[in-house]
């Protein structure tokens, strides 16, 4: 995405929100595509991992073609839409981030694990058909979120903790000067968002085999992850 487009991404105006799964919601999509344009889709390891092997490459390659702010969000071309908006819709559409999942509500999660959720104002172009027959939950269900919220609740526990790491890692430099080179920076470079090179050190490591299964992969990332915190 150029400045220019970038410029254009906003906040995105709330409708109303602290909803839970018990509000009454629904949402038809009618594939008008409109939410697939000028928006800031943040990713985490556990979805980067989803669409690179959607795509048959590693969560490295995938990250360096297709991420922009040191892997966090996905790259949108210059016309602010997302790369993978084919003429036909979303090309990775079975491995679609929560992001997309959720739309036009997003989740929100506090350190004490409290979930709410905020339904977004549509876009002017939005198609979309809403009603209130059924009830939130039933909405979540229908786009198979919960394997991806279960990820996302824990990589986030996992990200505070880092954040917390860092923010003592920088006091302590204050006073006895900078870290030697690679020291606390795999929260700042985004190492810690690419899966695939963190489980194969990890593994090189502890001598374990590089599972192919992604559940599996994905908890010894985390495992990983965990590790470097309580040791760092």
């Amino acid at each position: 995405m150029s400045d220019q487009e970038r410029n254009r991404v906003k906040s995105l105006p709330i409708r109303r929100t602290d909803l839970d799964r018990l509000t009454p919601f629904s949402f038809s999509c009618m594939r008008c595509l409109k939410c697939c344009e000028s928006k800031r889709i943040q990713v985490n390891p556990y979805e980067i991992a989803r669409l690179a092997r959607n795509l048959g490459i590693s969560t490295t390659e995938f990250i360096s073609g297709y991420t922009e702010g040191g892997g966090s969000f996905l790259k949108f071309d210059d016309h602010g839409k997302c790369f993978f908006l084919g003429p036909e819709g979303c090309r990775v559409h079975a491995d679609r981030p929560l992001v997309c999942r959720l739309y036009p509500l997003g989740r929100h999660l506090n350190a004490r694990n409290e979930e709410w959720f905020s339904e977004i104002e549509p876009d002017p172009e939005c198609l979309g058909e809403y009603g209130n027959e059924a009830a939130l939950e039933d909405y979540l269900d229908e786009q198979e979120t919960e394997i991806y919220i279960q990820a996302t609740n824990r990589y986030l526990d996992l990200l505070w903790q880092m954040m917390d790491l860092l923010e003592k890692s920088h006091e302590c430099d204050e006073v006895d000067g900078p870290p030697s080179d690679g020291e606390h920076n795999m929260l700042e470079n985004g190492e810690w968002l690419d899966m695939d090179a963190a489980v194969s050190n990890y593994c090189r490591r502890t001598g374990n085999s590089i599972p192919l299964d992604l559940e599996e992969k994905t908890r010894l990332h985390q495992e990983a992850l965990h590790l470097w915190i309580n040791q760092s």
